[in-house]
């Protein structure tokens, strides 16, 4: 069933969604991309029903995204390089403390240049003891989850199957969803980011004569090949945790 309007500047998650416990704090949702950082500061509270709460609401009290393009180092994205990860802890000062400001718990995700990068734990390390902040590595199959779930948010879609395609700096997540639940989802490394430093020169794409002899049609080889085939979900879903830091 889908839930109950809520109430004015508040958004309602599908009741199907399984949710955590209602918050008495703020929370700071931060996503820690290949190109750019988000964070979300939203105030959680309860949609109420004719019945009783309908489900839980949040309400969005700030938005902040920084370009970090943490995954600028080599084409393959094996390593972060130094200077971004010097990009990605400022990044994540100073978002670190908007949330204090509004007394946020923060939670940050990290995505598909640290969960391929080698030096991973370096970024890691730096962000947990410069900023203060605790980052879990998820898989592409949980990214893939969470879009889906952020899209059940934004668009009113629940009752229908959805194929999701979502382009990021390094990756691409694509997910088949009905109703709330995950049929089958997986992770292309197929990235904006990573597709320019491998096969474009410099560090913008302009369009005519700048443009390697060949390159275009290289990339196009390259996401009309085969690669790796989108899982179908374990029941009863896919797990909510990869086995990343937390």
């Amino acid at each position: 069933p889908r839930c109950c309007p809520p109430p004015v500047g508040w958004s309602a998650t599908p009741s199907c969604a399984k949710s955590d416990a209602v918050s008495d704090r703020p929370l700071a949702a931060i996503d820690i991309g290949t190109n750019s950082f988000h964070m979300v500061v939203a105030r959680v509270g309860a949609v109420e029903g004719v019945d009783g709460p309908a489900g839980p609401a949040f309400e969005v009290i700030a938005r902040e995204k920084e370009m970090v393009r943490l995954g600028s180092g080599s084409g393959d994205m094996k390593e972060l390089a130094p200077d971004a990860i010097e990009r990605g802890v400022r990044a994540l000062q100073r978002l670190a403390r908007i949330a204090a400001v509004h007394d946020a718990d923060i939670h940050a995700v990290a995505t598909s240049a640290v969960r391929e990068a080698e030096n991973a734990e370096v970024f890691l390390d730096r962000a947990r003891e410069e900023a203060g902040v605790e980052v879990e590595v998820i898989s592409g199959v949980e990214e893939a989850r969470l879009i889906h779930l952020g899209v059940l948010q934004a668009v009113p879609v629940f009752d229908d199957r959805l194929v999701l395609v979502d382009i990021g700096g390094g990756s691409t997540e694509i997910l088949v969803g009905e109703r709330g639940e995950t049929l089958a989802a997986g992770s292309l490394k197929l990235g904006a980011i990573r597709l320019t430093r491998r096969f474009f020169r410099g560090d913008r794409l302009h369009v005519g004569p700048a443009l390697p002899p060949g390159g275009v049609d290289a990339v196009m080889i390259c996401v009309s090949t085969p690669a790796n085939p989108v899982t179908h979900a374990p029941e009863p879903r896919l797990p909510r945790r990869s086995r990343g830091r937390k």
